[in-house]
């Protein structure tokens, strides 16, 4: 049977996030004290999740249901942040603004799972074995930043430590790929869907010198939930045609530690 993740209707969202770009590239004209590049690397650690599945071979069902538990690995995240600290002090702060994008490619390997649903018309509550796949999911998110200096003197006007949070809105465009199970040749399959997710995330930035600076940083990664659609025509009982369909929907909840270096102006 096949296993996924992720849905997107396209429309809801995306006006927030278009308008929120607008404004992190206009506000600077106005209030900018600090613009920033960074860039950065680390490990994405995706919690299991429930998928639910539903696999059809032309009229026939065979499997609709929830794959509980399922376990999606570790994977190498990268990426880069644009962005800007404003002067004005709150609490002894600085407000600031990013637009940032990251990558990462997470392995479902093939792994026995829970199903609870219907398979062949019939009741199922037991394991099932669960085909390897691969999702790749790129972001692009704006986060709002506060930052505290600590360390002040005069080579380091802003602080040489400054710990950090902040909280974001990002479109997440997931690729899932995998292959067809029931036809007499299986086949490589694969659909791209998007949706909308908040992170949250906190850190500390630590300056080499007036302007360099390396960062250490956690992010915590909730998205709405994804949904991919397959349709593959293919033979079924040694040649029989059939078209075998797919419809797999969960959503991502994830933990970034990243570490990165950035430059200031």
């Amino acid at each position: 049977m096949n296993v996924g993740a992720w849905d997107f209707d396209g429309r809801s969202g995306w006006w927030v996030l278009a308008a929120a770009s607008v404004l992190a590239l206009a506000a600077p004209a106005v209030a900018a004290a600090e613009p920033y590049g960074a860039l950065f690397v680390g490990a994405a650690f995706t919690e299991n999740t429930d998928l639910k599945d539903k696999v059809d071979l032309g009229a026939l069902a065979v499997a609709d249901g929830t794959i509980k538990d399922l376990r999606i690995d570790t994977a190498p995240v990268f990426g880069g942040k644009l962005g800007y600290f404003f002067e004005p002090r709150v609490l002894d702060g600085n407000v600031g603004l990013e637009l940032e994008t990251y990558y990462f490619k997470a392995d479902v390997e093939q792994q026995a799972a829970r199903f609870s649903g219907t398979v062949l018309g019939a009741p199922f509550n037991g394991r099932l074995r669960v085909q390897n796949a691969d999702i790749e999911v790129t972001t692009v998110a704006l986060n709002a930043l506060y930052r505290y200096p600590l360390g002040m003197s005069a080579d380091f006007p802003r602080g040489r430590f400054q710990p950090y949070v902040g909280a974001g809105l990002g479109a997440f465009i997931a690729k899932l790929s995998t292959t067809t199970t029931p036809l007499d040749v299986n086949k490589d399959i694969h659909d791209t869907a998007a949706r909308l997710g908040g992170q949250f995330l906190g850190g500390v930035r630590v300056f080499l010198t007036r302007n360099i600076g390396v960062f250490a940083e956690y992010k915590f990664v909730k998205t709405q939930t994804f949904e991919f659609n397959f349709k593959v025509p293919g033979t079924v009982f040694g040649g029989v045609p059939i078209t075998e369909t797919a419809r797999d929907r969960t959503e991502l909840t994830g933990h970034h530690r990243t570490a990165g270096i950035s430059c200031h102006w």
